[in-house]
């Protein structure tokens, strides 16, 4: 390119888009992952405290995890903040939706078990048994966590559809 001006926009433009690769590629990660960490720590507060206290910090928490929402979806954290919150906020099938997203990525035990106690607040019976019955058969200690009805029907099912785990 004989023309200056030609030469200093090229220039520009990939200067321009160096700087936005950076931003989304480096920056917005590292700073995402900074807010999900401090908001880990404000959600297990919040699970501490009852009434109006939890559900102003959860408000918060939800509305500091606006400005990362394209960069965390792919969070399992990100997930489990906003369905932990959300449950706090009484809006249960948010919280699913956060949770079942959440196992689209890492099938913890946990996070069945969640979904399953946020299944049952929200009445749906049969989805929690089969929840909370996959919760228990990767860790028993989530049996203690619920009634005995509960107990009685998780171990029913496990007894129903017995466990095979894929050859080796």
């Amino acid at each position: 390119m004989r023309n200056p001006m030609a030469r200093a926009l090229c220039r520009l433009a990939a200067l321009t888009a160096a700087a936005l690769a950076v931003y989304y590629y480096a920056w917005m990660p590292e700073h995402a992952d900074h807010i999900l960490k401090s908001l880990t720590l404000r959600t297990q507060a919040a699970l501490q405290v009852d009434g109006d206290r939890a559900v102003f910090v959860a408000r918060d928490n939800l509305a500091r995890l606006q400005p990362i929402e394209g960069a965390g979806k792919l969070s399992v954290d990100y997930h489990l903040i906003c369905a932990v919150n959300d449950r706090i906020l009484g809006r249960n099938g948010e919280a699913i939706e956060h949770y079942t997203a959440a196992l689209a990525a890492d099938h913890r035990p946990e996070i069945y078990f969640d979904r399953g106690v946020t299944y049952l607040k929200q009445g749906n019976l049969d989805a929690a048994t089969a929840d909370i019955a996959l919760a228990v058969r990767f860790n028993p200690v989530f049996l203690e966590d619920v009634d005995t009805g509960m107990q009685e029907r998780v171990a029913a099912l496990n007894k129903a559809v017995p466990y095979n785990p894929p050859p080796r």
